[in-house]
């Protein structure tokens, strides 16, 4: 487990609050871009007819949960597989806040491009024969310096920016939650599995999820745990 944020608040009295909380965190249906198998970071497609079907499924996953809050990235295929699995189980009065820093990394000069070739041009010259291979060795945040030092423009996002966006992402979560809420967050795969690996190290998040996969994560006492990963 990792310390990501500070839970603690203080009352009026100095005393302090420890706060609690659970975070169902679930990755997008599939759109265009993905079922191309382009890359797909801050560009936004539409959710496929599939993609649709993965929101609906993944709020089977979730039919008995009663959430209190409910948030998104900024980005449509993630709010709008968010405003699905409301309606399905029947927390659709509540609103999904959007929070542009749980997007997905930014792919800079490689958005829209094809996938497998692309983490080609990037992996090859280092030794690797693609993003897998890759890693199976290094972590998502070399990943980005690795497609940050590729970038002909040097606009796609480097470790440390990706990084300090997705834990201040996390902040804002933790800010917005109260003790003992239970929240649902739409979020991308790479942004997922870049925060599972920084809480739980010991869990292989070299392999794609699935759209619609659920993760849980429990918030206790200034830490994270990682419940479930990729259900």
């Amino acid at each position: 487990m990792l310390k990501v944020y500070s839970p603690f608040s203080h009352s009026q009295t100095g005393s302090v609050i420890i706060k609690k909380f659970t975070v169902y965190l679930i990755r997008h249906g599939e759109t265009y871009l993905n079922k191309f198998d382009r890359m797909q970071g801050w560009a936004d497609a539409p959710l496929t007819e599939k993609g649709i079907q993965d929101a609906h499924q993944a709020a089977q996953k979730v039919q008995n949960v009663h959430f209190d809050q409910a948030f998104s990235s900024d980005l449509s295929r993630a709010v709008n597989t968010a405003h699905i699995i409301l309606k399905d189980t029947h927390n659709d009065s509540l609103q999904v806040t959007q929070l542009k820093n749980i997007r997905e990394a930014f792919f800079g000069y490689f958005e829209g491009a094809n996938g497998p070739e692309t983490w080609d041009t990037i992996c090859r010259p280092l030794g690797y024969s693609g993003i897998d291979d890759f890693l199976s060795e290094h972590t998502f945040y070399e990943a980005r310096d690795a497609m940050h030092a590729a970038d002909p423009f040097k606009v796609a996002e480097d470790a440390q920016t990706f990084k300090k966006r997705i834990l201040a992402g996390v902040d804002q979560l933790a800010e917005q939650a109260h003790d003992g809420e239970t929240l649902l967050v739409v979020s991308h795969m790479d942004a997922i599995r870049s925060l599972i690996q920084l809480l739980n190290p010991q869990i292989d998040v070299h392999l794609p999820i699935k759209n619609g996969s659920l993760n849980i994560l429990n918030f206790t006492d200034n830490h994270a745990e990682v419940v479930a990963y990729d259900k």
